[in-house]
């Protein structure tokens, strides 16, 4: 059986959880200044979390996302993905918000993952099943969008105890949108290399 884009994430969510509870989070959160020295929190910073709430309602959405969309997206686009959105959300933060010190979670990764997987669906849809690929990621879209401060500040949350970044999920829907059309493309280009191998001809 072909591995999916599901295979491997319970392992994922116990290593997130796992994190939460047996370290501190503050040795692997992103933390602008310590970059230079400790280059690994830009993909650590992703799987640690605010409390044990954070890091669960997190996981939670993972295994839902990698149910969702794992006969939609191949194994390894998946983890392409869970694999590079960290450290290319993180590099964002450190480029253009420079008055981000400090962030845990793994939502913005979460985002990226649900977008890159909405445009594959909605590219692989045909006929009258295009209206649900095409109404998650209207949804999806519009829920980054009335989410954002449009400013540098960051909307404190009273569940979490702490502010929250919604930029990150813009940014994340940025990096999976990106990720879905170049998945998309390949797809098609393989479509259009088999197409063209030359075939065994049989003579009579």
């Amino acid at each position: 059986m072909r591995p999916t884009s599901a295979a491997g994430l319970p392992l994922l969510v116990v290593i997130v959880l796992a994190l939460e509870l047996l370290t501190d989070g503050a040795l692997l959160e992103y933390r602008r200044s310590l970059l230079g020295a400790e280059p690994w929190r830009l993909l650590s910073a992703h799987l640690v979390h605010l409390s044990l709430i954070h890091a669960l309602l997190n996981g939670v959405a993972l295994l839902l996302l990698g149910r969702l969309f794992e006969t939609r997206l191949r194994a390894g686009e998946g983890w392409l993905v869970l694999g590079t959105a960290p450290i290319l959300i993180s590099l964002v933060f450190w480029i253009a918000m420079p008055e981000l010190v400090w962030y845990r979670g793994l939502s913005g990764v979460l985002h990226a993952l649900y977008f890159a997987g909405c445009i594959v669906w909605l590219a692989e849809a045909r006929g009258r099943s295009r209206w649900l690929p095409l109404a998650a990621l209207v949804a999806g879209a519009l829920k980054v969008l009335l989410e954002q401060p449009w400013d540098t500040s960051f909307p404190f949350q009273e569940w979490l105890g702490a502010p929250v970044v919604p930029q990150a999920h813009l940014i994340g829907a940025l990096i999976g949108g990106a990720a879905g059309l170049g998945f998309r493309f390949r797809r098609r280009r393989d479509q259009v290399d088999s197409k063209a191998e030359p075939r065994d001809c049989a003579y009579k």
